[in-house]
């Protein structure tokens, strides 16, 4: 199983949306990598800070042996500069064509995709889900949302709506264990 991770690149920014403090971010994040090294789930991300690298840490640090980092290998549109430090710590490095194949292979490659938090980016990849659920692309079968990390613990209705049967919340981070288990044990 593959597992994708979206979510805000900025704490500070997330810390304040929420009103928990960027040393429970931290934590958190330690607790979602942790969850799916224990798994035994490949981790798909992008190449990039915040949530998004302190979760594929604490996977590495926690057993995880396939982390699958994307990265444009064009900064187009947007310069990749800032990007490049993180490929250091890939199991595997996916080299996509530029930003857009890289921000849309992160939710349409994975299997499971895990909600860290929501940011303007972490929006554009929800767009990402809705249509490729509405046209039939991509190997998501869930999107996990985890509460505690998202302002009025749910998505806006408007990603409820098109996400259907899709969507599953996960209250905190410590449940996607459970969940993992779970859906391991029906795909058998």
């Amino acid at each position: 199983m593959k597992v994708g991770l979206i979510g805000p690149t900025n704490l500070l920014n997330l810390s304040k949306h929420i009103g928990k403090p960027v040393g429970f971010l931290k934590n958190r994040s330690a607790v979602i990598g942790m969850e799916i090294a224990k798994a035994g789930a490949g981790l798909l991300i992008n190449s990039d800070k915040g949530m998004i690298m302190n979760t594929a840490l604490a996977y590495k640090k926690n057993g995880g042996k396939n982390l699958i980092i994307l990265f444009p290998e064009k900064g187009e549109p947007w310069p990749n500069n800032h990007a490049k430090i993180f490929t250091k710590h890939a199991d595997s490095l996916v080299k996509e064509g530029n930003w857009f194949w890289t921000n849309y292979n992160v939710v349409s490659l994975p299997e499971v995709c895990v909600c860290s938090g929501l940011s303007a980016g972490t929006f554009c990849e929800l767009a990402y889900i809705k249509w490729n659920i509405q046209f039939g692309k991509g190997k998501l079968k869930k999107v996990l949302v985890i509460k505690e990390l998202i302002r009025n613990q749910k998505l806006p209705i408007e990603f409820e709506i098109e996400f259907k049967k899709t969507l599953v919340y996960i209250d905190k981070a410590e449940d996607l264990g459970q969940f993992f288990a779970n859906y391991q044990q029906k795909k058998k």
